[in-house]
């Protein structure tokens, strides 16, 4: 659990620090940041992001969004994926 924690906090960390360099980041630049930030992860530390189904429905309907609509902010896409 805790690993999943610690996994999960540094992949968020590393797409927040790439929001911050550019702002509200397009959807098209999170798909990027996103997979970049995937092919870091360890096969251990992705099954266990897997692992929390909250967190994976959210990446998972973030994602959706974001394909669907690669021009929209991530911060719109982030919205539509918590309603």
């Amino acid at each position: 659990m805790t690993r999943t924690l610690l996994a999960a906090s540094l992949l968020i960390a590393g797409l927040a620090a790439a929001e911050a360099q550019t702002g509200d980041m397009s959807c098209a630049d999170y798909l990027k940041a996103d997979a970049q930030a995937q092919a870091s992860l360890s096969p251990a530390d992705k099954a266990m992001i897997a692992a929390d189904p909250q967190a994976s429905a959210l990446d998972a309907k973030m994602r959706a969004y974001c394909k669907a609509n690669p021009k929209a902010s991530s911060s719109e896409a982030m919205t539509k994926a918590m309603q």
